[in-house]
């Protein structure tokens, strides 16, 4: 019988499987990190308005004082400045432009496509009513009974609504993670480079 258990590594949280007082690692320290599981969750018709975080991840690093060589792989960076600063902040802003952009135009649909499913399920059941009161009918020679077939269609429109609507709050989570993370990684970079 399996249990999730978390392992903090690195301050990040990672769920593997417990297994009889074992816990199987099949997820290695990487595949702890977010990057790793904004790529392995996001929706692919939205891939290319999520925050682009390994890029902002990869803008917090500065450049080597020295270049790396076989002897040193890993040399020095330079210190933050100024110049660092407002090219992050510049980056940072764009990333939030792009997502918010993005998650405004559809809301935006999907709110559209709410109010013209309920004046087509308010024209139904209109239709529906008048159907079901024998003297109206006389009255009614141009609206028809709702058929089956527009039941059925109403139902797909509805259920398209909710998939994107869910689809849409996993994208704003993903993405408001993904922010949360990258500017605690920036400010815990500053902390220890103004130390």
């Amino acid at each position: 019988m399996y249990h999730w258990v978390e392992i903090v590594t690195d301050n990040e949280v990672c769920q593997c499987h417990y297994l009889q007082h074992c816990v199987l690692l099949a997820h290695t320290h990487d595949h702890c990190r977010f990057g790793h599981q904004l790529k392995s969750s996001l929706i692919r018709d939205y891939e290319y308005s999520y925050i682009a975080y390994d890029d902002l991840k990869s803008s917090l690093k500065t450049q080597y004082e020295t270049p790396p060589t076989n002897a040193n792989k890993s040399p020095s960076r330079k210190k933050w400045n100024e110049e660092d600063e407002q090219r992050f902040i510049r980056e940072l802003e764009q990333e939030l432009d792009k997502v918010f952009t993005f998650q405004h135009v559809k809301s935006q649909d999907i709110v559209r496509r709410i109010k013209s499913s309920e004046a087509e399920v308010q024209e139904v059941i209109k239709r529906s009513k008048h159907d079901d009161q024998p003297g109206q009918q006389a009255e009614q020679t141009h609206e028809e009974a709702p058929s089956e077939e527009e039941y059925l269609l109403l139902e797909e429109d509805l259920s398209d609504i909710i998939a994107d609507v869910h689809d849409l709050a996993k994208f704003t989570q993903l993405n408001y993670t993904g922010f949360q993370k990258i500017i605690k990684k920036h400010d815990v970079r500053i902390e220890v480079m103004f130390l």
